[in-house]
């Protein structure tokens, strides 16, 4: 099923913003929380990937408000709060998320621009960590011809990718 983040937003988000309200009894943090449930779910997946947009949008919310009041939970028993905040947060943001699929998504257009020998010396190289020795074995073509493809494959995936900024 192919789902719309608008149409959802549309349909479900003052619901959404209540039931968070519900949870977290304050008005303006369950909007927050409501905000980062859909931003989620625009980084979750690929469109249609997920079956239902709107269940998976409320168990979000939910987690999400669980992990605030946990958070609440904690805060009074540490010294200085403030110092949380420089605690550095190694997860990719959902704006991150989606940034990073559609920067693959022009990747793979780019590969799929290249002739077949290219592109499979490309993949071999990058994706199955081959050396340019164990590429010719396995293509029964020359080392450096290997080599070759590769530069080929970067220097077109450079320009295709430079014409996309």
């Amino acid at each position: 099923m192919v789902w719309d983040v608008q149409e959802l937003f549309r349909r479900h988000g003052r619901q959404l913003t209540r039931f968070l309200n519900r949870r977290v009894q304050c008005p303006d943090l369950a909007a927050d929380l409501a905000q980062e449930a859909f931003l989620r779910l625009l980084g979750a997946a690929p469109v249609g990937a997920i079956g239902n947009g709107q269940a998976y949008l409320f168990r979000t919310a939910a987690n999400l408000a669980v992990d605030h009041q946990r958070r609440q939970r904690v805060l009074p028993l540490i010294d200085d709060p403030e110092a949380l905040q420089a605690i550095a947060d190694d997860s990719p943001t959902p704006e991150r998320v989606v940034l990073s699929r559609r920067e693959l998504a022009a990747v793979e257009a780019a590969l799929e621009d290249l002739p077949e020998r290219t592109r499979d010396v490309f993949i071999l190289a990058r994706v199955e960590g081959l050396t340019y020795q164990a590429i010719g074995r396995r293509l029964n073509i020359p080392t450096q011809t290997a080599y070759s493809h590769m530069v080929r494959a970067l220097c077109h995936l450079k320009a295709r990718l430079d014409q996309g900024r």
